[in-house]
């Protein structure tokens, strides 16, 4: 069964969808807090200064997918388990997903005004979200769960590995299919940026051409 349904199932027969409890909520604070500090806040400030702007501007707006991660995992003490629950059963873990959504859209929301000012061209800025929306919010979070858990049962039944290192190997595979996505976003937003710019221009036309 899926890791994050397994918490989540517990989690919901221990507090029966009210409130996390007590032992939860210090866990819960501390891996967002911690999250943000490290993965909101200091990874871009590194990437800004060693000047990756092209790999910052893919870093943004998977925040999502890296939380995702962090969640399967868990982390030390497991302060990351209710960070970005899938499904989501309580109010702490709805709050802390919305958030961590929210940013990741205004990550993309960026990419889109500065392309917009910086050509001064609506097609060529909205074509930023073409390919971040999908790359970035709709396609990978769940498949790249997905994919961890059947890395993770398949390691299981073929090798006699610890759980502890079978648990490992699963997310540094989940982190490399993550940093793949977040480097190709950005070899496809700093190479394809025309063909993308005249793919959104092509449907901006659409209308006119039944208005016709």
């Amino acid at each position: 069964m899926d890791q994050n349904v397994i918490i989540n199932k517990k989690l919901e027969c221990e507090n029966n969808g009210k409130l996390l409890p007590i032992k939860h909520k210090t866990k819960f604070f501390v891996g967002f807090f911690s999250y943000v500090i490290i993965f909101v806040m200091c990874f871009p400030y590194l990437l800004y200064k060693f000047q990756y702007f092209n790999v910052l501007g893919a870093y943004m707006p998977n925040l999502d997918l890296i939380a995702n991660i962090l969640t399967w995992k868990g982390g030390p003490f497991d302060i990351w388990k209710f960070l970005y629950p899938l499904p989501v059963v309580t109010f702490y873990g709805y709050t802390s997903q919305t958030l961590i959504n929210y940013l990741s859209l205004l990550g993309v929301t960026f990419l889109v005004a500065k392309e917009t000012k910086r050509t001064n061209s609506i097609h060529k800025g909205w074509s930023i979200a073409l390919i971040m929306l999908l790359m970035t919010y709709l396609l990978p979070g769940r498949a790249v769960s997905w994919t961890m858990d059947n890395i993770y049962e398949i390691i299981k039944k073929n090798y006699n590995i610890h759980p502890s290192v079978i648990l490992s190997l699963t997310t540094l595979f989940g982190a490399l299919i993550t940093i793949l996505i977040i480097l190709s976003e950005a070899i496809l937003l700093r190479s394809y940026k025309t063909n993308l710019g005249n793919i959104a221009n092509y449907i901006l036309k659409i209308p006119k051409f039944f208005l016709k």
